[in-house]
């Protein structure tokens, strides 16, 4: 094959190494017209092939019914092509060679849609973009995905680029690429003018996508036009429905919440006045206190009751002790908001009384996205501290983790307890993480140690997954085989070791001087659960889980069975146990329990459990919503207005 190369030809060149058939040595070397049109040919083409991987790794792929809301009853994964197009676009415009650029991009969509692949069977959940906060945690990520599959996705990563490279290297061979300042003036202006328009053009695109929440943003626009349905109450539905990028651009960060309509300074005055009045109504039958009383709050990492699910059965009953206990105190079900996550989110909600479904549904995680912004954060830290506490958070784990090291400062808390600070931290048999019991045991220290009352907020870690081969004992399980079956004795007979560590506490704690007051909740349910299992517990079943409220003085104890709540009504039960009064943000809360029993995002239940659906309210319980939203904007991103009246020395000024 000849070697000289036109002008044209090399102008053309000089934007990348687009594909070329075998040309014989009389033909005439491509112009830069066929250059630009091969190119831009090939990379729609690439284009398309990864916008499939990616919706591949959804698990929705053909499906029939994801199928129809692609490419028929929307235009998700055309846009979503469209997009890929323009980032294939942008990298050649700035390398200058195509392949390298497929190549940049097609990694990158193997990262996505890997981690996708992983986190689906896990969590129920596709990958986002907060998600990149994981990887200042690089040992968290090696214990929730096996190192040979990470070792095996890097490689298939690196692989990906080499080849990219090679196929880039043997074109370039074929067709010589000339060096810009080989080509006369003018054509060497016209190729960078051309780079630098394209660069531009796509670059403006892509800051335009990555803006997907503003109001007024076109590329979201694109996607509603055909009627696009944000499915974000399950969001691998709306990867599939929506198209996967489609989805992962809806859950870019955005601002917290709305601003109500009607919100200002009077506004909020009036909503102080109405529950000042309302949590004196409370308070006047009221005798108990919780000035010299230690609080400890317990986030028992995906400790659930398995008994409840349908599709096997245990040999015994993994949480005897808890479950006797549930029977002669104030206990239910809590509302989980995820299957095999959400523990921040949980925590958030129990320490702030604030929901994550009066945020926008793009509001991932409050510990990632909200709160470390924030100089300070109102929370249950500052009441309690406010009320002569000292406040103590334990979790025997990393700092890094949902930026916990951050939130608890803008919390207010005043000493973090963690892996490498925990006395006497134990492991039970194989298991990586700390015991329940080695928490407890510090917890009992610091009020102990302590002479003015604490408040203490334990989340542990023994139960989070993987559970594979973490005790030689594991509890017999029938109607299911294979890994699914020792997955599941693992995990119950870790529960069963929690349950034996709770109790002991609790004995601790019965024969002590000092009272306490406990509030015992999981967090979620682990995602060991197969597909089949999953499916044979719809409804509720895979988002409940067990709490209580305990008090080392009996007389306290009464027992009353909760209609399924939430975490953010836990303040409010926890004072009624212990006939505390109320600050007006509480009976806010309270007054709203007695009407709606939990709320989660895409979930609202009655008082009796029920599912309801927010039109179908009566008057009184729309206008305590629109209260408890008002409220809610105006202590997280709105002007605080109330809070000094609401929730007095709920914020902690931080230096």
């Amino acid at each position: 094959m000849s070697t000289s190369v036109g002008p044209a030809a090399r102008a053309g060149q000089a934007l990348g190494d687009a594909p070329e058939e075998t040309l014989p040595e009389e033909t005439v070397p491509p112009s830069l017209r066929q250059v630009l049109l091969r190119g831009a040919k090939g990379s729609l083409q690439a284009a398309l092939a990864i916008s499939v991987a990616l919706q591949a790794s959804t698990l929705g792929l053909f499906l029939p019914r994801w199928l129809k809301d692609l490419l028929f009853d929307g235009g998700g994964f055309w846009f979503d092509t469209l997009l890929v197009w323009a980032l294939i676009g942008f990298c050649w415009a700035l390398l200058g060679r195509l392949w390298w650029s497929f190549g940049a991009v097609a990694a990158l969509a193997l990262v996505l849609g890997v981690v996708t692949l992983v986190k689906i069977p896990l969590r129920r959940e596709p990958v986002y973009p907060s998600d990149i906060d994981f990887l200042r945690e690089p040992g968290f990520l090696t214990s929730m995905v096996p190192l040979p599959l990470l070792i095996l996705g890097g490689l298939a990563v690196g692989g990906v680029l080499v080849a990219a490279a090679r196929i880039g290297r043997r074109m370039q061979q074929r067709w010589p690429r000339p060096r810009l300042w080989a080509l006369p003036r003018r054509q060497a202006l016209a190729v960078i003018g051309l780079r630098l328009g394209v660069l531009a053009l796509t670059g403006v695109m892509l800051l335009h996508a990555f803006q997907f929440n503003h109001q007024g943003n076109a590329w979201r626009g694109l996607y509603e036009a055909r009627g696009e349905s944000w499915r974000y109450w399950n969001q691998t539905t709306n990867y599939r429905s929506n198209g996967f990028i489609g989805g992962f651009l809806y859950n870019m960060p955005t601002e917290a919440m709305a601003a109500p309509a009607s919100y200002d300074a009077e506004v909020m005055a009036r909503l102080a006045d109405r529950y000042t009045a309302a949590a004196e109504r409370i308070n006047a039958t009221r005798d108990g206190s919780l000035a010299d009383v230690n609080v400890v709050l317990v986030l028992s990492e995906s400790f659930t009751d398995p008994t409840e699910l349908e599709g096997f059965e245990l040999e015994r009953d993994p949480i005897p002790h808890t479950r006797a206990l549930m029977a002669r105190t104030t206990s239910g079900h809590m509302l989980a908001q995820m299957y095999g996550g959400g523990t921040a989110n949980m925590e958030f909600e129990t320490l702030t009384g604030q929901s994550l479904r009066l945020f926008r549904p793009q509001m991932l995680s409050p510990y990632q996205m909200l709160v470390p912004g924030e100089r300070d954060y109102p929370s249950a830290v500052g009441w309690f501290r406010a009320q002569g506490h000292r406040a103590v958070a334990v979790h025997p784990y990393r700092v890094g983790m949902y930026k916990r090291q951050q939130v608890y400062h803008r919390f207010g808390f005043q000493e973090f307890v963690h892996d490498t600070t925990l006395p006497g931290a134990r492991t039970i048999d194989d298991n990586p993480f700390i015991s329940d019991a080695s928490a407890f045991d510090e917890v009992l220290r610091q009020i102990d140690d302590s002479e003015a009352p604490l408040l203490v907020n334990l989340v542990t870690m023994q139960n989070h997954i993987p559970v594979t081969d973490n005790y030689p004992d594991p509890i017999g399980v029938e109607g299911v085989s294979g890994g699914q079956a020792e997955r599941i004795g693992q995990y119950a007979r870790g529960l069963e070791h929690s349950d034996a560590a709770f109790a002991d506490f609790l004995d601790a704690l019965d024969g002590a001087d000092e009272e306490t007051i406990v509030l015992f909740y999981g967090d979620h349910l682990p995602g060991i659960y197969s597909s089949d299992t999953q499916s044979a517990n719809d409804g509720l079943r895979l988002h409940r889980t067990p709490f209580l409220v305990w008090s080392n003085r009996a007389e306290k104890n009464v027992v009353r069975e909760v209609p399924i709540t939430s975490p953010a009504f836990f303040l409010p039960l926890l004072y009624e146990v212990a006939d505390a009064p109320v600050p007006p943000y509480l009976a806010l809360l309270d007054e709203v329990r007695e009407h709606v029993g939990a709320m989660a995002q895409g979930r609202l239940l009655d008082t009796s459990g029920d599912p309801v659906q927010p039109e179908d309210l009566d008057d009184e319980t729309k206008q305590l919503l629109a209260d408890l939203r008002l409220v809610q904007y105006d202590f997280s991103i709105g002007e605080r207005f109330a809070v000094d009246r609401m929730w007095p020395g709920s914020v902690v000024t931080n230096p």
